[in-house]
């Protein structure tokens, strides 16, 4: 296959990057005129929790319209991930030249389903975080809005990223970076790692949400040694 000048990739990835831009900017129109939705979405967890809507509280004037900026970016970054990852991805495929096509697509899809089980993972657990949280409180505490949103999004992306991890893992062992026989030699101190890795990465602290982390993340990491013996 014949090479592109340096100009024609840097000029087909800024391309790219307006045509992501551009879906991101599309979808945050649609979801900024359709905000309630989202809004009922994101305070789910808080009314699961036992508390309602009417309990956040805005301090500043402005602190509602910043809101509603950041949780429709959030939620059109979320929605379009997939279409920008995809647009990104295929620039750089070509640069790896022994990926066969039915590797990349299971990469592809992998990649995507681990990063929305992350989300969907710390969406179910919200509600036992926020409990847990707030029962140290012994006298009537404020719940600002903004604070309640960005712990929603910190969180979220956090499990997102972190489902990751065993994706990483089986491309190390692919590439011989890492060996099989060190997690197979070594699962008692791995899954330590993983426990210690999870209660680094959820602020809340809970056990439970501990374990919804911990869990499935050192279960999808048993799935890649599984995988690559089969190999």
């Amino acid at each position: 296959m014949e090479q592109k000048p340096f100009f024609d990739h840097f000029k087909e990835l800024n391309q790219r990057i307006i045509l992501s831009i551009v879906i991101l900017i599309s979808a945050f129109v649609f979801f900024y005129m359709n905000y309630i939705d989202i809004y009922n979405l994101l305070t789910d967890p808080l009314v699961k929790a036992g508390y309602t809507k009417s309990d956040l509280v805005a301090f500043t004037i402005y602190e509602g319209f910043q809101v509603k900026i950041s949780n429709t970016l959030l939620v059109s970054f979320i929605a379009t991930f997939p279409i920008t990852f995809l647009i990104i991805a295929n620039f750089v495929k070509p640069a790896v030249n022994d990926l066969k096509t039915i590797t990349y697509i299971i990469y592809i899809l992998s990649f995507l389903l681990l990063f929305y089980g992350g989300l969907l993972a710390a969406y179910q657990t919200f509600p036992i975080g926020i409990k847990f949280l707030l029962q140290f409180n012994e006298s009537e505490i404020i719940l600002r809005t903004q604070n309640y949103f960005q712990l929603v999004s910190r969180i979220s992306l956090i499990f997102g990223v972190s489902f990751q991890t065993p994706l990483v893992i089986y491309f190390l062992i692919k590439k011989n970076i890492l060996k099989l026989s060190f997690f197979t030699n070594n699962r008692k101190e791995v899954f330590i790692f993983v426990l210690i890795f999870s209660a680094i990465l959820t602020p809340t602290g809970d056990p439970i949400t501990l374990f919804v982390f911990t869990i499935p993340l050192y279960l999808l990491i048993e799935l890649v040694i599984y995988l690559n013996r089969k190999n």
